[in-house]
């Protein structure tokens, strides 16, 4: 189910469990645990409860721990294997605010067209695409199979990028994260994608190759 503001959240059944709960990996993927004999809307209800809370924590993954790695401004960031020097114009608040400018340049010419490529391929078709600044998720699906992705792919290496969009195009299909949904990105990503996850897993938005803080 789509939230706006907060994205897509995954309710699922458990027998173990006792007690309604959230859970938000470093992905930004929500997922609401609902024991058996609660319904859905019940579910529905505690997580629009817990909105404030969620969006505090979406706001916090990743981005926090990597402000100490952005360059200064005169310095280069590299943008789909080409150096850019990172200049201020008007409008742009500090060096944060013009490099997010710089990349939803790049990504608004390269990714629409990349994500064309990639559904024609592989047989998907998506209603609609929008790249935006995303602080703490790749991406996301809509139940109206509306594909939203993060500017900062274009700083991904180009098979990383794709495997996000390869995501996001398998959610066109198959909504949750089922074992039909694995096998179907499995499939289109060439038996790779586990290994694909966890190479993403290892990346952070706005962090800097070479320049990670202490962990």
């Amino acid at each position: 189910m789509h939230y706006k503001g907060l994205g897509d959240v995954s309710y699922v059944k458990s027998k173990r469990a006792r007690n309604l709960s959230i859970r938000i990996n470093q992905r930004g993927e929500l997922r609401v645990t609902i024991p058996r004999l609660v319904s859905q809307r019940k579910a529905e209800r505690f997580f629009l409860s817990k909105q404030e809370w969620v969006r505090k924590r979406l706001n916090g993954l990743n981005h926090q721990d990597c402000r100490g790695t952005l360059p200064p401004e005169g310095g280069l960031i590299q943008i789909r294997g080409k150096e850019h020097p990172v200049h201020l114009l008007r409008g742009d608040v500090d060096v944060e605010a013009a490099i997010w400018r710089m990349l939803q340049k790049e990504a608004q010419e390269y990714l629409p067209a990349r994500v064309r490529e990639l559904s024609e391929k592989y047989g998907y078709k998506i209603t609609g695409l929008k790249i935006r600044k995303m602080k703490s998720r790749w991406g996301s699906c809509t139940a109206r199979k509306s594909i939203n992705l993060n500017s900062w792919l274009v700083m991904l290496p180009e098979y990383l990028s794709d495997y996000v969009i390869l995501h996001e195009l398998a959610h066109t299909r198959i909504p949750d994260h089922s074992q039909q949904f694995w096998e179907e990105l499995d499939g289109i990503c060439g038996g790779q994608s586990l290994q694909l996850r966890r190479e993403l897993r290892s990346k952070q938005i706005m962090c800097f190759p070479g320049e990670l803080p202490d962990q």
